[in-house]
């Protein structure tokens, strides 16, 4: 069972400047779903400065990026060494959903990270990494503010790739989300 990093702290800007955590989808927040579909009992390090009603982490400075929160959630997860960390955007809620397949691709290719594909584009927020070879990477990344989840996917050794369904697609405007809860309405 990996240990698992939930960055939670965008700005939402294309949304308004919402807290997208607290957004809600089919009648819950996209936090609670995204976290009522990772294997039980796994280690979680929720990344956000906003107020979800959890244990949760920050990173410093506040808004610092997605390398930075995936620094903090990976310092807050250092208690409880785990061989695998994986790593999910709270826009895609749906994202674990897909955690079996990285694990196979990971175990079946010896890479260092396996990340989802999603119409030919790679999703560093998700994925599933070897613990040491994310230490490595962010070791290598040095400061980590205001750098993408991409530049840390680059110091990755090796990658696996899996082509991912529908599930891994973020949410990141009002016309996304209103599509999205189009959609799960007409799968009643």
């Amino acid at each position: 069972m990996p240990g698992v990093i939930v960055l939670a702290g965008g700005r939402g800007t294309r949304m308004g400047g919402v807290d997208k955590a607290s957004i809600t989808l089919a009648g819950e927040r996209l936090i609670d779903r995204l976290l009522r579909q990772l294997p039980y009992g796994a280690p979680v390090a929720v990344v956000s400065p906003y107020r979800l009603g959890m244990p949760q982490v920050c990173e410093s400075p506040l808004f610092g990026g997605p390398a930075a929160g995936i620094a903090a959630g990976h310092a807050a997860l250092a208690g409880d060494a785990r061989a695998t960390t994986a790593v999910f955007a709270v826009d895609a809620p749906d994202s674990p959903q897909v955690l079996p397949a990285l694990h196979k691709a990971l175990g079946s290719s010896g890479a260092d990270v396996a990340v989802a594909t999603l119409d030919g584009s790679l999703q560093p927020l998700c994925a599933l990494w070897r613990t040491k070879a994310l230490t490595r990477a962010l070791e290598e990344l040095g400061d980590p503010r205001n750098n993408p989840a991409m530049r840390l996917l680059r110091l990755a050794g090796t990658i696996a790739e899996i082509e991912a369904t529908p599930a891994v697609r973020d949410i990141d405007t009002l016309d996304e989300l209103r599509a999205r809860r189009e959609r799960l309405a007409t799968q009643r």
